[in-house]
């Protein structure tokens, strides 16, 4: 099982609405985010991503509904426990360890960041080091059961947007 999360795609400043829960991709951020979804699907070797699960702000939302088919998976499913202020999706992830599928998280900074290093955290190691500086838009990080220690975590790859031509 791996376990991929990732930041949503670069966002408007301001929404016409004003309500930062609307505020969508900018043009720039729909083709990163399709950039790291077909390197997402590369280093997957082609297999199809099972399950894909989206805060419903709309940069997320939107971020999911292009990452979505370019990996394979069905539609994105939209949870509330990955919205911005919902705090960090644990029961989630537990839930998702335990049915074994893999799995793309779409969320928001800072929970992203804090979801990643919570489950990286473990006694005796320090998630400090292994993420890049600042969890940068459309960032993904690729999480996988640590073997033989239930409920660890250890990180498999990153895919930095940054990093990708």
């Amino acid at each position: 099982m791996h376990l991929y999360v990732m930041r949503h795609g670069p966002a408007e400043e301001r929404a016409p609405s004003g309500r930062d829960a609307d505020r969508r991709l900018t043009p720039e951020g729909r083709e990163r985010v399709a950039r790291v979804s077909i390197e997402l699907h590369r280093v997957r070797g082609g297999a199809p991503l099972p399950l894909v699960f989206a805060s419903p702000l709309a940069r997320a939302r939107e971020t999911a509904e292009i990452a979505a088919p370019i990996c394979g998976a069905p539609e994105a499913e939209l949870r509330d426990e990955l919205a911005l202020d919902a705090g960090l999706p644990i029961a989630l992830v537990a839930a998702l360890a335990r049915g074994g599928a893999d799995a793309l998280l779409v969320g928001h900074q800072p929970n992203v960041e804090h979801l990643v290093r919570a489950l990286l955290d473990t006694p005796g190691r320090s998630a400090t080091g292994l993420l890049p500086a600042g969890f940068c838009t459309a960032l993904v990080v690729a999480l996988e059961p640590e073997p033989r220690a239930q409920g660890r975590w250890r990180m498999a790859q990153i895919l930095d947007p940054r990093a990708l031509s």
